[in-house]
C-alpha cells in the first residue's frame, strides 16, 4: 500500500512499550479516500490502524496494539465542517485539533470542553478513548458520528445525517456508543456538542496535606452529592507516592507532601459564589482546606503558576502543563524525551475509608519496584471518579522503564482487587482489560457485531491515538 505521513512511528514511545511493526502507512484527507484504502486492504488483506494526531501518551503514543498493520494517519482531515452557534454543536474531522476548534469558537456564545493534554491533540481521538475536559467526561461530548465500514460503506449516527447536518437524536436505534473505544469502523466525522459559554468561570485551588486526602476526597465527594449549583469538573490531583528509598522522579514542582484541589466553578456570578460558599463549608474539617481559593480565570496572569489550568477553564486549550511537566520545549518531543511516563486509569470510590486503603496498597508497590508515580480523581459524576495514575521514569537509567511497567502492572492488580475497573487502556493491556471487566455474554455480543460488521478482522483492535 502507498501513502505518505507526517506522523513519524519510532519504536520507542514516552511510556517505553514493546515495538510493534509496522506494515505500512497511509495518509487519507478526504472521506472518499478513506473508503478507497478500505476497499484495497480488503483485496490485499491488510489490517488497519486508525489515529488521529497519534498523540495517546503514555498508553502507546501511536503505535498499534497488534502486530503487523497498516497505520492510517488521519491527521490530514481536518476540516470543520459546520458549525452550529444557535444549537452549539460542531461537525469535526479526526484531524481537527483542540487549538484549531477552540480558534473558531473565539468570541462566540460557546467553547470548547477542553483537556489538559496537548493543544494539538484530536478533539475526536479523545472523545472516543473516553479522555476527560474540564466541564465534563468527553464521552458526552459524542453527539453523533461518520463512520467508514470495513466493507467501504459510510454510515452516520446520533442524527448526524449523510450531508453532515446534526440534528440531534432523532427516531430509531442509536449505535453512536457503539463506535465509542471500539473498531467497527473508521471515525471520519464526529458531531460535538459545545459548551455553552459562562458569565462566571471561578477557578478552584488548594494544596493540602498529604494526609488529608481521604477526608478531603469524601468532602468534596459532599459537596457534589447534596448538589453543587454550577458546572465544571472538580479534581483531586497530584497526590503522590514515592519509594522509601532508591532513585526516582517526578515532575519538577510536585511536593509529595500536598496534594491539590483543583478546577472551574461555571456559570452566573450568583452561582459560582453560592457554589464556593458551598464548597468552603464542606472541606470545614479538612486541615489546610482555609488556604482554598476560588479565582476569576479571566484574571489569571500569565506568570501565575495557575495561568494554564485557568486557559483551559475557559476553553482555551494550550501545552504549557504538558511541557512544564515533562520538561521539554515542544510537544513533538515527548516520545524522544528524557522523561518517560505510563498511564494507568481506574475507576476510583469516592469514599475515604476505601481511598486510604488503595494508597497504602499502592504505597507497597511503589517501594517494591521504587518508582514514583501521581494520582488525580476526576470527579466527573456524584457516583464515581475517573482515575489518571501517571507512573514517572528516566527512559534511560538502567531498569527504569522495566520497573515503571513493573508497577503498572502490579498497580492494575492491586486496584481491581479494591473493586476499582479499568476505564481506559494502553496497549500492551487493551484485551486483557476488556476480557476481564466485561461478562462472558457481553462478549459474545461484542463478537457477533464485530463478526458481522467486520468478519476479516480488517479494522484492528485499539482506539484513536489522542
Amino acid at each position: 500500500m502507498q501513502g505518505l505521513s507526517r506522523l513519524e512511528l519510532r519504536p520507542r514511545d514516552v511510556g517505553g512499550h514493546q515495538p510493534r511493526s509496522i506494515a505500512g502507512m497511509e495518509a487519507p484527507r478526504t472521506l472518499d479516500e478513506v473508503r478507497a484504502l478500505v476497499r484495497r486492504a480488503m483485496v490485499s488483506k491488510s489490517r488497519l490502524y486508525p489515529v488521529s494526531t497519534g498523540r495517546n501518551w503514555g498508553m502507546g503514543s501511536a503505535m498499534p496494539i497488534t502486530e503487523d498493520n497498516v497505520v492510517v494517519d488521519l491527521s490530514g482531515m481536518n476540516r470543520i465542517r459546520s458549525l452550529d452557534l444557535e444549537a452549539g454543536f460542531a461537525v469535526i474531522e479526526p484531524g481537527v485539533t483542540q487549538a484549531q476548534l477552540a480558534e473558531v469558537l473565539r468570541e462566540t456564545p460557546w467553547m470548547l470542553n477542553v483537556t489538559a493534554s496537548c493543544a494539538d491533540t484530536s478533539v475526536i481521538g479523545n472523545a472516543l478513548d473516553r479522555g476527560d475536559g474540564c466541564v465534563r467526561s468527553r464521552v458526552h461530548d459524542v453527539a453523533g458520528i461518520e463512520a467508514v465500514l470495513a466493507d467501504g460503506s459510510v454510515v452516520t449516527t446520533g442524527g448526524l445525517d449523510p450531508a453532515g447536518r446534526y440534528h440531534g437524536r432523532v427516531a430509531g436505534p442509536d449505535l453512536t456508543a457503539a463506535f465509542v473505544q471500539h473498531n467497527l469502523g473508521v471515525v471520519t466525522a464526529m458531531a460535538v456538542a459545545l459548551v455553552p459559554r459562562p458569565q462566571t468561570i471561578g477557578l478552584v485551588h488548594g494544596r493540602i496535606p498529604r494526609d488529608q486526602a481521604g477526608v478531603a476526597l469524601g468532602a468534596v465527594t459532599n459537596f457534589l452529592r447534596r448538589g453543587n449549583p454550577a458546572e465544571g469538573l472538580l479534581r483531586v490531583r497530584e497526590l503522590s507516592l514515592v519509594p522509601s528509598h532508591g532513585d526516582w522522579i517526578l515532575p519538577q514542582g510536585v511536593d509529595p507532601s500536598l496534594f491539590t484541589i483543583l478546577g472551574p466553578l461555571m456559570g452566573s456570578d450568583a452561582t459560582v459564589e453560592l457554589a464556593e460558599e458551598l464548597l468552603r463549608k464542606a472541606l470545614i474539617e479538612v486541615e489546610g482546606a482555609e488556604a482554598l481559593r476560588v479565582v476569576d480565570a479571566a484574571e489569571v496572569a500569565p506568570g501565575d503558576p495557575l495561568y494554564a489550568r485557568a486557559l483551559m477553564a475557559q476553553g482555551i486549550p494550550t501545552c504549557l502543563g504538558v511541557r512544564n511537566a515533562l520538561g521539554v520545549a515542544s510537544c513533538d518531543q515527548i516520545d524522544e524525551g528524557e522523561m518517560g511516563f505510563l498511564a494507568l486509569l481506574p475507576l476510583m470510590p469516592m469514599h475515604a475509608r476505601r481511598t486510604e486503603h488503595i494508597l497504602a496498597a499502592l504505597q507497597t508497590a511503589v517501594d517494591a519496584h521504587t518508582t514514583a508515580l501521581m494520582i488525580e480523581w476526576n470527579l466527573v459524576s456524584r457516583h464515581l471518579a475517573n482515575g489518571v495514575i501517571q507512573i514517572f521514569f528516566e527512559r534511560d537509567a538502567p531498569d527504569a522503564p522495566y520497573r515503571a511497567h513493573q508497577l503498572r502492572n502490579d498497580g492494575n492488580c492491586l486496584l481491581r482487587g479494591h473493586g476499582c475497573a479499568i476505564y481506559r487502556s494502553d496497549i500492551d493491556h487493551a484485551a486483557a482489560d476488556v476480557w476481564s471487566e466485561t461478562s462472558t455474554a457481553s462478549l459474545g455480543m461484542l463478537h457477533r457485531l464485530k463478526t458481522a460488521l467486520d468478519p476479516d478482522g480488517l479494522l484492528s483492535p485499539g482506539r484513536y491515538g489522542a
